[in-house]
């Protein structure tokens, strides 16, 4: 049973209900204003560790049994040291951060971006156990740290969050260390450019197309700030974890599939089969679980979170369909990354990121004017509007590269066959 917690997909479900738990403390303790402020610090973490990850991200895991490792984790390290000092006074020059919380960005994100770093040296080395234990270890840190800022020491403020989530990625980060030592053999620096050169080339055709979909998924988070609010921020940001975390089974489906395509040596037929029963599974879970989801009455949703969070059911019902037709383009666009087709999901996030501006922009004026219940509707609507052009793009290529036709997208058994003989393929793999 400890194999399986510790496994890929025991530590993300772990994970993602700890995370739970403290969305809830955070919506009963510090309100729809905390909330909201808790989502533009961790908006403008996230945005700096894609930016940091042109060095330190996935370029790592390729490079590492390639390259010399002392290069390659200097490098990383001097990345992101420079991109978090210098994204940290942009993101607060143009007010994307409080400017009380400069000190607490720049040093959350240069922990952060560390213990990313050292995760990804850890991957290189295919230690997943140790992987998956450090992120369970981050996040009961943080919820342990959170519990006793506010019950312990009664500091009931938004602080204790972010000291909280700062403090666990401090202990992760030299718990990691041993692991990154035994990689470390300086061997001087000699190319080290040319080093330096492969990792930002290799790293930004990855990284520009997670840019892109950050930017197509919380771009919205910034336009009710500037229109409505941090209250109007905090009922958004909720509704939009309670949507999203129905993600939790395409994105594990999406794991699989990766690495399933990333091992089948160009095998397109078994790609595209894989790919379709997938796509297929994961419309019908999310189907399912949207349904529930919206069946969850207001006065529900009041009791977990607190009275204000019952305006959040709007905005599930606004992401509902957007939602729902997204899981399938995580299942296309892995299915396109296993090929290293990166170019199309960045089109694809591209496209969202437009029609989220020009919609969006258009509208601050009439927002402006609106209630703000109306106005995160209104935004969720928009964010639905731009999963769907996204999708659409990428099942189009789909299609194209794939040559199947309408009557194949009909579930069948076999699809349910393949998908249970590839899971238990990867556990059976990953020895779980």
């Amino acid at each position: 049973m400890l194999k399986k917690v510790f496994g890929t997909f025991g530590a993300r479900i772990v994970c993602t209900l700890i995370t739970l738990g403290i969305v809830i403390i955070n919506s009963r303790v510090f309100g729809s204003s905390g909330v909201g402020t808790i989502g533009l610090f961790i908006l403008g973490i996230t945005i700096l560790q894609i930016l940091t990850s042109f060095i330190g991200g996935p370029s790592l895991v390729y490079m590492l049994p390639r390259n010399d490792s002392f290069q390659l984790i200097f490098l990383s390290y001097t990345f992101a040291l420079f991109i978090n000092i210098i994204g940290s006074i942009l993101l607060v020059t143009f007010h994307l951060i409080e400017k009380q919380y400069f000190w607490h960005l720049l040093i959350t994100s240069i922990f952060f971006s560390t213990y990313y770093i050292h995760s990804q040296i850890i991957l290189s080395q295919e230690k997943i156990k140790a992987y998956n234990f450090l992120a369970i270890l981050q996040i009961v840190l943080h919820l342990g740290l959170l519990l006793i800022f506010i019950y312990l020491l009664k500091n009931r403020d938004v602080s204790s969050y972010i000291f909280a989530y700062l403090i666990s990625f401090i202990i992760v980060s030299i718990v990691s260390i041993p692991y990154i030592v035994e990689k470390l053999i300086f061997k001087g620096f000699q190319n080290i450019w040319l080093v330096f050169k492969q990792m930002i080339t290799y790293g930004f055709v990855i990284q520009i197309a997670n840019f892109t979909q950050l930017l197509n998924y919380r771009l919205s988070y910034y336009i009710i700030e500037f229109c409505s609010g941090r209250k109007a921020l905090g009922l958004f940001e909720l509704g939009t974890k309670l949507s999203e975390a129905i993600w939790i089974l395409p994105k594990s489906m999406a794991t699989v599939q990766y690495s399933r395509i990333s091992n089948c040596n160009e095998n397109k037929v078994y790609a595209q089969k894989l790919t379709l029963a997938f796509l297929k599974l994961s419309f019908v879970f999310t189907f399912v679980a949207v349904l529930v989801l919206l069946s969850i009455p207001n006065h529900w949703i009041a009791c977990v979170f607190g009275a204000e969070f019952s305006d959040s059911k709007p905005v599930i019902i606004a992401l509902a369909f957007g939602i729902l037709i997204f899981s399938c383009n995580i299942i296309l666009s892995h299915y396109f990354a296993g090929f290293g087709k990166y170019k199309i999901n960045t089109i694809a996030s591209i496209i969202g990121v437009v029609i989220t501006l020009t919609l969006g922009l258009s509208a601050i004026e009439i927002f402006k004017t609106m209630p703000y219940i109306k106005v995160i509707v209104w935004v969720g609507l928009i964010s639905t509007v731009s999963y769907t052009a996204s999708f659409t793009y990428t099942f189009v290529c789909f299609l194209k590269d794939s040559c199947i036709k309408l009557k194949d997208l009909s579930i069948r058994k076999k699809d349910i066959f393949l998908f249970k003989e590839e899971i238990k393929r990867i556990l059976t793999n990953n020895k779980l």
